[in-house]
């Protein structure tokens, strides 16, 4: 795949109609969550990475409390788009997006599951495992 050509990474300052499909196929319907969206949604930078003009991830980022850390949440790649390396270039472009915005630190709940992703990316374990809803997660930060 020549992710030069191929991929194209958008910008949305609310859920569209995109961002809510990858959501509600990944989270609800493929991992059994409930409570997929919130306020926070409002506040948020949603990214959207399409393939071929086709919807295949997403993720959401909010300046945290701390003014130099910002929040990676929601980040969901459709099945079909998995072991692609397209979590990678997605969260090349969250980084980036957060350092547009003055961030220095991206902190983020990562699944126990998704740990070792993370963790190739740079990110660092901080504290224990803990559960949101019924799933094992782990907070992680990186510096930028």
């Amino acid at each position: 795949m020549d992710f030069n050509r191929d991929i194209v990474v958008e910008y949305f300052n609310d859920v569209t109609e995109d961002t809510k499909y990858i959501r509600e196929t990944v989270f609800v319907i493929e991992q059994g969550f409930s409570e997929e969206f919130d306020e926070i949604d409002k506040k948020s930078i949603h990214l959207l990475l399409k393939v071929n003009n086709k919807r295949a991830a997403t993720a959401r980022i909010f300046k945290s409390d701390n003014s130099s850390k910002w929040t990676v949440g929601r980040f969901a790649v459709l099945k079909e788009y998995r072991g692609t390396g397209i979590g990678t270039v997605l969260m090349k472009k969250v980084e980036e997006k957060i350092k547009e915005q003055g961030g220095h630190v991206a902190e983020l709940s990562a699944q126990k599951q998704a740990e070792n992703f993370y963790l190739s990316l740079g990110y660092i374990p901080m504290g224990d495992i803990y559960y949101d809803q019924h799933a094992p997660h782990i907070h992680m930060e990186k510096e930028l």
